[in-house]
């Protein structure tokens, strides 16, 4: 039982929900663990072998799927599209995208909280051709290797804006997509499951704490049992000084006109 689909990322746009609220739908089976990372070749589990991939999903449903934003960090992962070809060739895929500055910022402090990142905001997206940060926010640059693997029918591009303000109309779109009935009314829709803003950086010892529970239960208990308790410092909005908005707005103008004739989305409600 290989997937039906891929949400292929982006990271901080909305992944974790959007896994919870197709995961409600009765033609739906989403995969075990949220983020199998099964198709990248390093740090991953493409060893493990296509066995234990199918073995990932529920087998009693039409239509499956995982949300794995690493899919979508190529300056990371290497041919992750084409492994995803050689195994799932006719997979459909859906890439959630942000506004690219606020998604920066997102994923700026979750790496802060977190305790991978050290460095100030402006410091850490310097280099905007090396930045982790930046890269990932540069959503036609990522999809670029997928277009040379799949047809643009088998891609849909929605937005982290629409699934927040208009829930049930954007999953109803998603529901079309993937050909399952999209009249299912989502009793979850409004949920938050993975909100990083406010949350705390957590203290040594629950970062160890946390290392000792399987992601499996951690994906499974996430949206029952919030962090937020946890004692840590918390990790407030960075300052963007006006010459690094200025500079973030000049890399991402022309991905997000690429993204915007690719897509046919005005992306009216971002910055950029």
């Amino acid at each position: 039982m290989l997937p039906t689909f891929l949400v292929i990322g982006a990271m901080k746009c909305g992944t974790t929900s959007l896994y919870y609220y197709l995961a409600e739908h009765p033609e739906i089976g989403m995969s075990h663990r949220k983020e199998t990372d099964f198709f990248l070749a390093t740090h991953g589990a493409w060893d493990r072998g296509r066995d234990w991939y199918t073995r990932q999903f529920p087998t009693e449903v039409p239509e499956r799927g995982e949300c794995a934003p690493n899919y979508t960090k190529r300056h990371l992962f290497d041919d992750v599209p084409t492994r995803i070809e050689s195994i799932c060739p006719d997979v459909k895929l859906i890439y959630l995208v942000r506004d690219p500055i606020e998604r920066t910022i997102s994923h700026y402090r979750g790496s802060r909280r977190d305790g991978r990142e050290q460095r100030s905001f402006e410091a850490a997206v310097a280099d905007v051709d090396t930045s982790n940060y930046v890269l990932t926010s540069r959503y036609h640059f990522q999809l670029q290797p997928y277009l040379e693997q799949f047809s643009g029918e088998d891609l849909l591009v929605v937005t982290a804006e629409e699934l927040d303000s208009a829930p049930t109309s954007t999953l109803r779109t998603i529901y079309r997509f993937l050909d399952v009935n999209p009249a299912f009314e989502n009793q979850r829709v409004g949920r938050r499951f993975n909100d990083s803003v406010g949350k705390k950086k957590l203290a040594p010892w629950t970062r160890w704490l946390s290392r000792q529970v399987p992601q499996s239960l951690k994906d499974r208990t996430r949206p029952y049992l919030p962090l937020h308790w946890l004692p840590g410092e918390r990790i407030p909005r960075p300052e963007v000084s006006p010459e690094t908005r200025a500079r973030l707005e000049a890399v991402f103008r022309p991905d997000v006109e690429a993204l915007r004739d690719l897509t046919g989305h005005d992306f009216s409600a971002w910055s950029v």
